[in-house]
């Protein structure tokens, strides 16, 4: 075929190719960004956790029934204060209990259900050291980093060890932290598994007024306990667990940054510690509903006592209340002298977490 006869449909050609070739790149190019987009959506989602086996659950089962409890409320003869407008009748619940022989020395609605905020993390606490060793490294998700309020400020994708957290849980309430941990306890074992583990612990332990539907104590329906129970649950977890009694004993914990984290200062918020002779812990809570709330415990002159107070309006009454109780347990079991915490005192304490903090 002559060239000349060619031309007409090489000129053809050469005005139709330009529209395909953008046609195609154009193409490839939407392709690419949507998988972009794809990509970082996926990045962006929680983990698909495939839900727990019935191998596993059993697993779990006896490894949170490991320890058992034998430490239970005796509320036969219950002494009521002799003076009956004692500042700590206004809790919504309280009780000072002998920390030996469960026997209740004042109490008030000892087996009511009420919400108890963050006193919910001595039970997180407690499933996460039956569940996980020392050594174990929890990795921050998203969505632990999004959890508000009182918080550590964890990083997306850094890890942090088991006892790292459990200080920044205990001391500070982190409520962020125990995020990290359901989300990692999920993961390792299947869906749904933390929740599942701290009503079976409640169940292990004995405890009838209490249920659990988050790690963190924020307020629900169906997240709930008791006077009786908290004291028997603190008192297990100090009995039982070394790390926990370490933990909560101390006034501060800082971690410096390293390869894998961020630095953190850990302060207690506990106002009776180095306030109250011999206080060694244990944890305080609050919320909207809950109002504030508290565990101590204390020893002196060898005897052993658990302070619960719960529904205080306010920080400084839910100190001076357990302070009270305390006053009034070894008094009345003893006979030591009250130790009559004062405002001030508690102030200074207060003082220090703002200049600290």
């Amino acid at each position: 075929m002559n060239m000349d006869n060619l031309k007409p449909i090489i000129k053809i050609l050469s005005h139709s190719w330009k529209p395909f070739v953008v046609a195609l790149v154009f193409g490839f190019a939407m392709t690419f960004i949507q998988s972009i987009k794809a990509h970082q959506q996926a990045a962006t989602q929680p983990l698909v956790k495939p839900a727990i086996t019935v191998d596993r659950f059993n697993d779990i089962r006896a490894k949170l029934a490991q320890t058992a409890n034998n430490f239970q409320i005796k509320e036969a003869n219950v002494q009521t204060p002799v003076d009956t407008s004692a500042d700590f009748n206004q809790a919504s619940a309280y009780a000072v209990v002998d920390a030996d022989t469960g026997q209740v020395i004042a109490g008030k609605n000892l087996n009511q259900r009420l919400p108890m905020a963050s006193l919910t993390k001595m039970m997180t606490a407690v499933v996460v050291m039956d569940l996980a060793s020392p050594n174990d490294q929890f990795t921050v998700s998203q969505n632990a980093a999004n959890v508000q309020p009182t918080r550590m400020g964890v990083v997306p994708g850094q890890k942090w060890s088991r006892n790292e957290l459990l200080n920044a849980m205990l001391l500070t309430s982190a409520n962020d932290v125990a995020q990290v941990f359901k989300d990692n306890i999920d993961q390792k074992y299947g869906n749904g598994t933390f929740i599942k583990a701290m009503n079976i612990k409640a169940e292990v332990l004995g405890l009838k007024n209490t249920h659990f539907d988050n790690p963190q104590g924020f307020d629900a329906d169906t997240h709930f306990s008791s006077v009786e129970d908290l004291a028997i649950l603190a008192n297990y977890a100090l009995k039982n667990y070394p790390t926990f009694r370490e933990i909560v004993t101390k006034d501060y914990q800082f971690y410096p940054a390293t390869s894998t984290h961020k630095q953190a200062d850990l302060y207690n918020w506990n106002g009776l510690l180095d306030v109250y002779p011999g206080v060694a812990g244990v944890k305080i809570g609050n919320t909207e509903k809950a109002g504030n709330c508290t565990v101590v415990f204390s020893e002196r002159g060898g005897k052993r006592l658990l302070a619960v107070v719960l529904g205080a309006p306010g920080v400084l009454e839910r100190d001076m209340w357990a302070a009270e109780l305390l006053d009034f347990g070894f008094e009345k079991s003893a006979g030591l002298p009250p130790v009559n915490v004062t405002k001030d005192q508690l102030q200074t304490k207060y003082d220090s977490w703002k200049y600290f903090g």
